[in-house]
């Protein structure tokens, strides 16, 4: 094992694909450590073996954080869920990551204030809800942004207008953050690539090769996506953090399944037809868990369900059925608006990497995690949750460091001089604490981190990149450029629905962007003009797979405001979480 490395090449270095090849290249010499799974639990773990002096590759088969880790709620929080089950560590350790996330990552997360409607037919009243939220206020040791506070009804309704006041009590506020997951990704896997990690997407993991004599690993075998050719990469230990592929990646080894996949969907309309400023929660209608309307810019998205799935993660998208259930809750909140499948811009669907359980239903299933040890050499995490992505890193490194030692051990070798995991204090990127004035330099700040100085250096030099990827949003082409250059983006999908949010803001979904950031990507990445046809026909498939929903839909009913349905339904539970 090795002492901290350093990349070989400037981080800089403005030519991806020959940084890519680079990196590869170094990996198929040895590593001590290889990651699997470009998620963020596993992009995090990558980052924290990096920083304590391991060699790290991290290999995923598509794009950073394409399966669930960008597909949550796009939320960090404390749990707050876990109090009606008495659930009080879990509720503690969220809320203490949450507070690390925002002080080590505040650009990429951000305060948001949540607001929930207690009505008096409700299954907790404004009193129990109220003294439930001082008891999470109390296990956070204080720490939210704001200490949360009783609203009446007046003040509810006049804080959220459109909100149905029939039978209204009054409500709760009180604050939790918001993230732009995959770019809380992204983060990771920059800041695991500055740390000396070779991170690799379009890479897929074949399995481990083991040593006849020893029985130990010696090796992960993995294939380039673009060009076909199988590697070796030599390492001495293999994480797999494969969320929603952990039964896969486990039938490599000849296990058995270990989760219980639920889907999670969200819907996108304008924010001008769900006009609100602050988070609301929701009782469903139909079986009263709680389904979220979350600003977002422009936009609010409305979700999540919580369905069990059985089927190829990658082909997990939004079904009818699940735009009916989210937009009948919604319209049920918030009658006057009266949503339509028509109203819907966009969707997403991930789908949660749950452990196998008793549980009834998807909904009770737990959110913990658990980790999986093979004295081969093999470790594997699955179950938890966005906000705790860095405590269940630390806890997988801590497993394959005392792996790695015993290893040494047998081999007669010195253990090996690793330094503890630093990243419960150490930032997540050098962008700063604090916000600029400037609007066009806040939200390259908040897009971008420190990359942002490279975005002003490329509208210095290609002025004419000043123009809008998309009328009406803030995305400059020159942001397209920096996404390809240095962020790994290698398709329009990951540029237009993961390094920027064009796919879920613009209103025709990024369709019109598709030709001229493929033009663009192409000149960037020396590619032919057929890959710019196959790509612009890729993401147009892309987009249409995930809008498909809405064109067979049926428009939810909404009940009168003297009909007895016109009642919102008891809380399933007073908070709980969407993610």
């Amino acid at each position: 094992m090795t002492r901290r490395v350093t990349n070989p090449y400037p981080f800089f270095m403005s030519e991806p694909l020959a940084r890519r090849t680079q990196d590869l290249d170094n990996a198929t010499r040895g590593v001590d450590l290889v990651v699997v799974g470009g998620g963020i639990t596993g992009a995090g773990a990558a980052r924290d073996a990096a920083m304590r002096g391991l060699r790290v590759a991290l290999v995923e088969q598509a794009d950073w954080a394409s399966g669930t880790s960008s597909k949550s709620s796009k939320l960090v929080h404390g749990g707050l869920r876990y109090l009606e089950n008495f659930q009080f560590g879990l509720v503690m350790e969220g809320t203490r990551e949450r507070h690390r996330q925002a002080r080590l990552a505040p650009h990429v997360v951000t305060p948001l204030p949540f607001l929930m409607p207690v009505y008096k037919n409700g299954r907790h009243g404004l009193f129990k809800i109220n003294l439930g939220l001082w008891l999470y206020d109390v296990l956070s040791l204080f720490r939210a942004p704001r200490l949360h506070r009783r609203l009446s009804a007046k003040k509810t309704t006049g804080r959220v207008p459109p909100l149905r006041d029939a039978a209204l009590s009054g409500s709760v506020l009180y604050y939790d953050y918001q993230t732009d997951d995959a770019r809380l990704v992204l983060a990771n896997v920059l800041a695991a690539r500055r740390a000396g990690a070779l991170c690799i997407s379009r890479l897929s993991y074949l399995g481990p090769r083991f040593d006849d004599a020893s029985g130990r690993v010696l090796g992960a075998r993995v294939v380039d996506h673009l060009d076909g050719r199988e590697h070796l990469v030599p390492c001495r230990h293999v994480t797999h953090a494969t969320g929603p592929w952990t039964d896969h990646t486990g039938r490599l080894l000849g296990e058995e399944a270990r989760l219980r996949p639920t889907k999670g969907v969200h819907v996108v309309v304008p924010r001008t037809r769900l006009p609100i400023d602050v988070a609301v929660a929701m009782s469903s209608i139909d079986d009263g868990r709680v389904v979220f309307a979350i600003p977002f810019e422009n936009t609010t998205y409305i979700g999540t369900t919580d369905t069990d799935y059985d089927g190829d993660p990658a082909a997990a998208t939004a079904t009818a059925e699940d735009v009916r259930y989210l937009l009948a809750t919604a319209n049920h909140f918030f009658p006057e608006l009266a949503l339509t499948p028509s109203d819907v811009t966009s969707t997403w669907t991930g789908l949660r990497p749950l452990i196998k359980s008793d549980a009834a239903t998807a909904y009770k299933t737990s959110r913990e995690h658990e980790i999986y040890k093979d004295p081969r050499g093999l470790t594997t995490i699955a179950g938890g949750k966005l906000t705790t992505y860095r405590a269940m890193a630390e806890e997988l490194i801590d497993d394959v460091i005392a792996d790695l030692k015993a290893d040494a051990r047998r081999r007669g070798e010195p253990a090996p001089d690793l330094e503890r995991c630093r990243t419960h204090k150490v930032p997540l990127d050098d962008a700063g604490a604090t916000p600029p004035e400037d609007v066009l330099q806040r939200q390259l700040w908040h897009t971008h981190g420190s990359l942002a100085e490279a975005v002003r250096r490329r509208l210095a030099e290609h002025p004419h990149e000043a123009a809008p990827i998309v009328a009406d949003l803030p995305y400059l082409t020159a942001q397209a450029a920096i996404a390809t250059l240095y962020e790994d983006a290698l398709s329009l999908e990951d540029l237009l629905v993961r390094r920027l949010q064009v796919f879920y803001r613009a209103a025709d979904a990024g369709r019109s962007a598709a030709r001229p950031m493929a033009e663009l990507m192409a000149r960037l990445l020396d590619r032919d003009p057929a890959w710019v046809e196959a790509e612009v026909a890729r993401y147009l498939a892309y987009v249409d797979a995930q809008l498909a929903c809405t064109a067979t839909a049926p428009a939810p009913e909404i009940a009168p405001a003297g009909d007895a349905r016109a009642q919102p339904p008891p809380a399933a539970h007073a908070g709980a979480t969407a993610s």
